[in-house]
This record gives structure tokens, sequence and C-alpha cells, in this order.
């Protein structure tokens, strides 16, 4: 890593002073299939979470109450009203009250660690806990302090192997007893685990509810420099109790049946290892930190003053790694999740939200240069690739790949009633393997990994579109997202599948591929219609949908992003204007005229579209509110604003929203007045005096790529086949970036100092022709590259 960049990334390694008390302010570990979440309640804990433990549900009672696509047709065509509502009666089936549980995240285990034996009165003064996470060397450092108390402990998760890895120093007290608690988080819908003993070693394997799934999890204590070996102290149901004394190496191992045939020999072997001293703390520290040192090597970037762009950057960097590695990819939470009490085990969503949630966690992938991770995203989807044809074929009648609005790691459509025809999953999902393809252009990885999914995904929308007598081939009435509503040629959906169509046709061509359906292909890509707009000219939902209908606004960009379909800055005013002035998730809500939106997502993309035309006004102010509003103290994201603010204000501010838009009050809902509780007031779970609340809450993976993917847009732009490097950086700006992609396959690294360019690099690692457009000038360049050749750029 470059010793400038390398001494920067020292300088935003997280420091808890006090080590949170819950895991929802847990630090977080990851190699990109398991992960640990790091606090101090008053002992030590650890909520062990792995991407390949999820909730084995199974949907057959809900798929035979489903109405199949011609079914829901046909309904439509009588409705003169065309809202979704009836499938919540249409659709309603009785679920297995035993499965009752299984829509939240499992969480396989918890390991908690006390250094006395003394509970109740006889319980020591709590010491002070204090961490520091090494991003550089992607491990954590904890210290314990109290009067002759000060243990030190170190952890990491190696890349190639699903075992938290702990040590405890104890610095001349190899008496004090470490009593360790390796924890089966009790969970309604499961049984007690089966338990297995070993000599310094517990493990479990723990059937999933259906039978057919389960997971393991060891636990190996290994003493050095004279400490004891573990001993058994107790069992329960859902908890094993050791003890031991000194000096140890700690090895905690998850593995589950969806991954590999026997999870609980897995585990086993892997521990055996460990205690047979085959395998090393040592060996797995260096397989960690090189792994680590070559991902920070491959792109970093220096945002100057703006202190916050940097430590968030720099978390989103490292969490993007902590949860992509191995299918199947995090579901909402991405690996941040754990249980909540004795009765819940978990947050949701342990799946896959598929209207923008799954696919905006993927995005920063692209223009970061980390295209190894992406593997992780396409093969989640193709391992599952034949029951989603079947499902497919089974209710829409046609082939390809449908991706439900809900959808569980094992394929399987989690969501129903309503919500279920918004149908922009495989839209959305090939728009980012098009961005993959427009960043790369990697013939090799197009071929492995992203025409395969592309093509299927595609292939869907022809079998549920029809030619009109206009010419033009209509999408079949869906629901744009959120607003329950049907409208044929949906824009979210259209707008997506049309940027995509682009992409295979393009790409079949470079593969040789689909020669013969290429110019059908073709031929409904040229007759597609126009996405749809206000009579403002700004744009809307869908030609269906009422214009006094409510609508999200954030849902209102994809044309302009991802879709890239359109570069009309002047579009993006009226959109803006429009969204600020009717959307439901707009509001005025801390600050007398200060905006706030409603969620991570609908911020983002307002937020990219803001970036992307070039508003310097609100670009990044809009940035800089996404930290305020969901910004969390441990580096990652609320789902929801949070905001720390006086109900004196918040409640005046909630009166005066509502009348300086009176609108909002008279927009239809499916024909009818809007409901109460669907008005941004703002809502009163966002907004709170206390100053815990962000700790408290817990967190999405979207929130912290979304916030990647916009910090990398004010250093580096590529849209419309256009470089824009430092387009939308302060005017006295000092920083640099090194080694981001862009569109065009074009390594991209430069320097600013004081608002003015002082070097420039443009490595081609495909030939190609690179259209630059320097920082403040007009005019743009026309540089054609070989692969492997560089332009430079240097100030006389």
């Amino acid at each position: 890593m470059n010793p400038k960049y390398r001494r920067l990334l020292s300088r935003q390694d997280w420091r808890y002073s006090q080590a949170g008390t819950s895991w929802t302010d847990g630090l977080l570990l990851g190699n990109g299939s398991l992960a640990a979440i790091s606090y101090a309640p008053s002992s030590l804990e650890w909520v062990i979470n792995k991407n390949d433990v999820f909730p084995p549900v199974d949907n057959q009672e809900a798929l035979k109450a489903m109405l199949t696509h011609k079914q829901v047709m046909d309904h439509i065509a009588k409705k003169k009203i065309k809202n979704s509502k009836f499938l919540d009666e249409a659709e309603a089936y009785t679920p297995n009250p035993a499965l009752r549980f299984l829509g939240t995240t499992i969480t396989p285990a918890i390991l908690r660690l006390r250094f006395w034996e003394g509970i109740g009165w006889s319980a020591p003064s709590i010491p002070l806990t204090s961490q520091h996470l090494d991003f550089y060397n992607g491990c954590l450092e904890e210290a314990m302090d109290a009067h002759t108390f000060h243990p030190r402990l170190q952890m990491f998760i190696p890349r190639n192997l699903d075992t938290f890895c702990l040590r405890i120093r104890e610095d001349g007290h190899p008496e004090r007893p470490h009593i360790f608690e390796l924890i089966r988080p009790a969970h309604a819908a499961m049984t007690a685990p089966q338990w297995h003993d070993g000599a310094s070693c517990v493990s479990f394997v723990q059937p999933m509810p259906g039978g057919k799934l389960s997971y393991a999890v060891s636990l190996a204590i290994v003493p050095r420099n004279g400490g004891s070996p573990a001993s058994f102290v107790q069992r329960t149901a859902n908890c094993t109790e050791l003890s031991q004394t000194g000096d140890a190496d700690i090895f905690l191992s998850v593995a589950s049946s969806f991954s590999c045939a026997a999870p609980l020999a897995e585990v086993q072997k892997i521990a055996a290892g460990f205690l047979s001293g085959e395998t090393t703390f040592e060996q797995q520290e260096k397989v960690n930190q090189d792994w680590w040192h070559d991902y920070w090597g491959r792109t970093y970037a220096d945002f100057g003053k703006e202190k916050e762009f940097q430590k968030y950057f720099t978390f989103g960097l490292y969490e993007l790694a902590c949860a992509y590695g191995k299918a199947p990819m995090p579901g909402l939470n991405g690996m941040g999740y754990g249980p909540i009490n004795e009765q819940t085990g978990g947050v949701f969503c342990p799946a896959y939200a598929h209207d923008q949630n799954a696919q905006i966690s993927a995005y920063p992938i692209m223009p970061l240069n980390h295209l190894e991770l992406l593997p992780a995203f396409t093969e989640t989807y193709w391992r599952q690739r034949r029951k989603l044809r079947q499902f497919t074929r089974k209710y829409f009648g046609c082939e390809g790949i449908c991706l439900p609005l809900g959808m569980n790691q094992l394929g399987n459509d989690i969501c129903f009633g309503a919500y279920r025809y918004t149908m922009c999953g495989s839209a959305y999902t090939s728009a980012v393997l098009s961005l993959a393809w427009k960043y790369s252009r990697d013939v090799e990885l197009l071929r492995k990994h992203i025409y395969p999914l592309l093509r299927e995904l595609v292939i869907f929308h022809f079998g549920i579109m029809k030619k009109g007598k206009d010419g033009m081939y209509h999408l079949d009435y869906t629901v744009p997202p959120e607003i329950f509503t049907f409208t044929r040629d949906d824009s979210a959906m259209t707008s997506m599948f049309k940027s995509s169509l682009a992409v295979l046709i393009e790409t079949s061509a470079i593969l040789g591929r689909d020669a013969k359906q290429r110019p059908r292909w073709q031929e409904i890509y040229d007759h597609l219609p126009d996405i749809c707009k206000t009579p403002d000219g700004a744009l809307w939902c869908g030609p269906d949908v009422p214009y006094d209908h409510y609508f999200f606004g954030g849902h209102l960009w994809l044309p302009y992003f991802p879709s890239e379909l359109t570069e009309d800055t002047g579009l993006v005013r009226k959109t803006f204007e429009f969204i600020k002035k009717e959307a439901c998730e707009f509001s005025c809500a801390d600050l007398p005229g200060q905006w706030h939106l409603n969620h991570e997502w609908s911020m983002f993309l307002t937020t990219t579209a803001l970036l992307r035309s070039g508003d310097r006004k609100r670009g990044l102010p809009f940035l800089r509110r996404f930290l305020e509003f969901f910004a969390k103290e441990n580096g990652l994201f609320s789902h929801d604003p949070i905001l720390i603010a006086d109900p004196a204000i918040t409640e005046q501010a909630q009166k005066d929203f509502m009348r300086l838009h009176p609108r909002q009050q008279r927009r239809s809902y499916n024909g009818g007045p809007l409901p109460e509780d669907d008005y941004d007031v703002p809502k009163p779970y966002c907004v709170t005096p206390n100053p815990q609340a962000k700790r408290l809450a817990p967190a999405v993976q979207e929130g912290n790529s979304a916030f990647l993917f916009m910090a990398s847009e004010i250093l580096l732009q590529s849209h419309g086949g256009i470089l824009r490097p430092f387009c939308m950086v302060p005017d006295d700006f000092s920083g640099s970036f090194q080694n981001f992609l862009a569109e065009g396959g074009f390594l991209v690294s430069g320097e600013m100092k004081d608002g003015a360019l002082q070097s420039l690099t443009v490595k081609a690692t495909v030939d190609g022709v690179c259209r630059l457009q320097l920082p403040g000038k007009k005019k743009i360049q026309e540089i054609k590259l070989a692969k492997g050749r560089v332009y430079h750029f240097a100030r006389d």
C-alpha cells in the first residue's frame, strides 16, 4: 500500500474508549462468510453470525395460495381502481405456528467470557473495556482495566477459514480464571442443540426447523505460556460453560449443511487441527494480515478536510469485505445483526428484498475496483437457478428467472400479498450486472459471472410483455415500488430492463452467443416506450398511476440511476423539485428548512442524482446529512433516520410541514384518502432526545454501501461515457484517490491541492477511448488507449 495512504488508513482505526454494551453497538469482524460482533455489557461477548445460517422457510403452503400471473392480470382487467390490496385476501393462508419465528435472522452462537467466578453480590467492579479496530491488519484489540486487572485480547477471522480466532494475554496473572460460555441463542422455533465434548473442546450441532438443514459450532481452547487446559464446568440446554486459567488461544468455528455435507465433522476437524498444533494462531494471523494488506492496496482515497467522509469511507470499504466473500451473500442486515432477547431470535430481515435493498449493497464493488467480490453476488442467484426457473415457469408461464420481491437463500419466494407484485427484482439485479460490465469490460468476468445470469433475468421480461396496437412492447401491469397501485410499463422496471437489454445485446455479440435471438432482442429494444413523466416534465411512476397518487420519491430516480438512460440535468432539477414538494418521504423534521428523507435508500438515490447532475448547492450537503441521519457510532448505518433533537422543535416542524404542504393530506391512495400512518410527518420513531438512540438501533448493510458509492462519486464519475475526476469536491479541496475503476475499464488515480489538479493517471485495462473532462473545464478530451497504456496529466 502507498505509504501515504497507509499512514492515513491507520489514523482511521476505530477506537472505543469504552466498548458498546449491546451487539447493536458492537464492532464488526468478518471474512465475507463468518462475522463476529464484539461488545462488553460487563463480561466480554461476541455475537457470531454466518451468511449461510438462515431460516430455511418452506413456503409450499403459501405457494398453493398464490395466484398465477394470468389470474392476477385477469382480475386487474376487471378493476377500475387497479390497486393490489386484493392480493392480501386472495393469497391468504394459515402459516405453520412452528415457523412463525423464522422471519428473523438466526445467530448461530454467542461466546461470553468473564474473568471472575463470583456473580451476584460476589461480582467485582466491572472493568473498563476499550477497543481498537485495526483496519490495515483486519483485527480487533481489546483491553480490560481495573485494579491489578489488565488482560489484553487480540482477535480476527482469517479469510480462508470460518473460524473466530481469539488470543488472551494475562501479563503475569496465570492463575486468573477465564469462564467461557458457548451459547446457542434462544430461538422459539428450534429444539435444543446436540452437544459433543472433547479435551479442551466442546461442540454442538443444531438441527434447523423442517429437518433439512443444520449447522454446527465448535469451541477449542489451546493454552499458552503455562496456561491450563480447559475443564468442563456446567451445561444447560442451550449453554456449555468451560473454565481455564492463564494465556490461551481460542478458536470458534461454524459450518452449515447449506455449504458442506457434514457440519459437525467439519468444525471438529478444524478444532482438532488447532488442538494438535497442526494449525496455529500465528499461521492464521499471517493469512489474515496478508489478505487485508492486499485488499487495502487495491484502492483508497484521501478526502482531506472532510474527516467524516474519510472515516465512513474507510469503514465502508472494510464492511464491504466483511460481508462479501462467499455465496450466499448476506441478507438485508448484512453481517451486523444479533439476538434481541430470550424470546426473539434476531432482527428482520434475514433474506433479500429485491426492490433495491439487496442490490444497493453491491454497488461499490464496481467503482472501487473490488470485482473479486462480485461472484458472492452472482453465485447467490445462480446456485438457485433451477428452482427460480421452475418458479417462473409455474407462475408466469415463461422462461428466464423472476426474482421475487422477497426471496431467501434457498430461492424461495417469501413475500405475499400486496407487496408481491412489485416485480422489479430481476430488472434491478440485471442493472447491477450491467454496471459490472460497463465498469470492468472484463470478458472473462462477463463469461463466467455476468452474462449467464443477466440473460436469464432479462429474458423473463419478454414473457410478461405484449406488443400493443401502437407497435410498442409494453410490460404487463405491475406495482411500482411501495405504492400498491398497478400500472403498465412501471418506470422502475422498464428503465432497468431497457438498459440491461442493451447490455445483453452488446455482450452476446462479444461472446458470440445467442446469435439467432439477437435480432428479436434488438427489435424489442427499438420498440420500448419512453419512460413516463408528469405533465411538468418530472419522472413519474408509470402511465396508469394518477398524478395525484402518493409516491416515494426515491424510486423515481431509477431511469437516471442506475439505468443511465439519460444525462438530462434539467430532468433531474424538475424531478427533485417535484419530490421535494410532493413525495411521501420528504419532510422538515429537525430545524426549519432542513429536509430529510425517511429511509437511507431514498436519500441515497436522491443524493446520487444530485451529485451526478453536478448540483453543487445540494449534492455535498445532502451527503453530509446522510451521515448525520443514518451513520452509527460503530461504523454501521440504520435503515431509518435517527434524529437526536428536542421534541418541541420537531413537533413544531411537523405542524409547519403539514401547513406548508397541505396537498400531502389529499393525495390519493388506491382511489381513496391517504391513511394517517402513511403521511410523512416525520415518523415518531425517527426523532428522540436520547443521545444513545443511534447506538441502540440495529443496522442494515445497504447504508454502508450507499455512502461508499456516493463518496466515490464526488471524487470520480464516469457515467455517460465521460470520466470526470474531482467533479463534486469543494472549491478548495485537497485530496487524492488511487485506482478507482471507471466505466470503460479504466483505472484512475488523481491528486488535487487547494482546488487545483496536480496529477492524474488513466490506465486502460482493455483497449478503449477515454473521454476525459478535467475539473473546471468544459472541453472533453478523447484519448485512445491500448490495454496496459497509461495517460498522464501533470501540472506544469
